[in-house]
């Protein structure tokens, strides 16, 4: 925020006001300028209320001091940029997109305004307009490195790999350590079917803030000769430590004792799963016994099983053939049941577009009453939805899922949770897949049961349902068991 000296003739409360902000004083300062006639009608004067009721955390007060603030002079360049950071941050992002578009208008060489332009319309899915947004602040001499990151994101979207690759090959040679470069990298590697060089870069996770909720008081195995006790702690989601449950015999096929560490919700499944394997809550990690610890989802580089297919899945896995047996023995005779899952977790950071709403896929349930569909969906109840049994964790989740013929999911836990079991699995993949399910398909090499229906536009999941819908025509309701 510029100095900005109110005028000899300005009231009391404005010179006491501005006084009390330059001396951080916020909440007295918020106060003053409020009661300051000039506030109504003073641009500078509005525009500072609002700086002083940001800071004190009045975030609705503040927009309304910047709105006002722009009716008195409609290209005041800082309220147009504190106004879009604040309807950001109110979760606003359409208005917020459009402040910082009214910004550049007045001031097209704002680098951070366009920079948070980008990333509002990559968020908005207008992915070939935060391309153009990001376009000028990558051209720069030099060019803004959080842009090039944010710009190889919209062009793996758009599945422009090559051009993505070589946003992120720049960041890094301007800074060989960006981590969030290195993740990012490993993602379009992925997709591409890289999967050693993907990762290698996957590893940069841990320095970009994305490793393990919790780490032990122990040396870190980084690879080579294995300890006789290795704790690998789980990380990421849920759908993560479930697909790499299949390292875990990897282990012990090498004379390592594994101990899994893992959320509360996953123990009842893995000691289900994989009786010779310790499980412990994330909240005895500290006490556990292990000599060396590595995060569950670095085993495939640092045992050097990179392909999808080098550990075998769980379902063709020996290791976990008694336990999956003990899960069908004890599951319900199939009669035509199918599974839906249409959610996932509102808190992952792409849930706007990975998720699907009940009513998307609610005329395919109607249409095809002759199937007995089962709710695998947890939270709050849908209107009309199949109902959902009791699934107090992904044990219990588990056990159901073993009495059903299909599950059809969007890419969520329950997904990889099913085609663990060997479940017939129909994954429902957004335009923009996620890193293991690759850019094209109907199969991937992670698990044999599922088959992949992609939207072909990013948030139109009408083709996705219909493609389902012609699917079903042809099921045929597989033996128990596989037998």
């Amino acid at each position: 925020m510029s100095a900005w000296r109110p005028p000899a003739d300005a009231s009391p409360a404005l010179r006491e006001g501005v006084a009390a902000l330059a001396d951080g004083r916020l909440e007295d300062a918020a106060a003053l300028l409020a009661a300051a006639p000039e506030a109504a009608d003073d641009p500078e004067a509005a525009y500072r209320l609002g700086v002083a009721r940001s800071q004190t955390g009045d975030l609705d007060g503040a927009i309304a001091a910047w709105k006002r603030t722009l009716r008195l002079d409609a290209a005041f360049v800082p309220a147009l940029y504190d106004l879009g950071v604040a309807l950001t941050a109110s979760g606003d992002d359409a208005a917020a997109a459009r402040a910082f578009a009214r910004l550049l208008a007045v001031a097209p060489d704002h680098a951070e305004g366009r920079f948070n332009l980008g990333n509002l319309l990559f968020r908005l899915g207008a992915t070939e307009d935060a391309v153009a947004a990001y376009a000028p602040l990558t051209a720069a001499d030099p060019p803004m490195r959080g842009a090039l990151v944010n710009l190889g994101r919209a062009l793996r979207r758009l599945g422009r790999f090559a051009e993505a690759d070589a946003c992120y090959c720049r960041a890094l040679l301007a800074d060989p350590g960006d981590a969030l470069a290195h993740w990012n990298r490993a993602h379009v590697l992925f997709l591409q079917g890289r999967w050693a060089e993907g990762f290698a870069a996957w590893e940069h996770r841990l320095r970009a803030g994305m490793g393990p909720p919790v780490v032990p008081p122990l040396p870190e195995w980084r690879g080579g000769p294995l300890p006789p006790v290795l704790m690998a702690i789980a990380e990421q989601g849920h759908g993560d430590a479930i697909q790499c449950l299949r390292y875990l015999p990897e282990l012990l096929a090498r004379g390592c004792r594994p101990v899994l560490a893992a959320h509360a919700a996953l123990i009842g499944l893995v000691r289900a799963l994989l009786p010779q394997v310790e499980v412990l809550d994330f909240a005895d990690v500290v006490g556990g016994r292990a000599d060396a610890w590595t995060p569950l989802f670095s085993l495939p580089y640092r045992l050097g099983l990179a392909n999808p297919g080098s550990a075998a899945e769980p379902a063709a896995s020996p290791a976990f053939a008694a336990g999956l047996a003990a899960l069908r023995d004890g599951a319900p005779p199939r009669s035509r049941r199918i599974g839906v899952a249409w959610a996932g977790n509102p808190r992952h950071d792409n849930d706007r577009w990975r998720s699907m709403r009940w009513n998307d896929l609610a005329p395919l349930v109607a249409a095809r009453p002759e199937f007995h569909w089962i709710g695998l969906q947890v939270g709050a109840a849908e209107p009309d939805a199949p109902p959902t049994p009791p699934l107090p964790d992904f044990a219990a989740t588990a056990r159901t899922i073993a009495g059903l013929d299909l599950v059809i999911a969007v890419d969520t836990a329950v997904a990889h949770l099913a085609a663990t079991l060997g479940t017939p699995t129909w994954l429902m993949l957004a335009a923009e897949p996620d890193w293991r399910w690759g850019a094209s398909g109907t199969a991937t090499p992670w698990y044999t049961s599922v088959r992949l229906f992609r939207q072909r536009r990013l948030g139109d999941w009408g083709p996705v349902v219909r493609e389902i819908a012609a699917a079903l025509e042809g099921f045929s309701v597989p033996p128990k068991g596989g037998e």
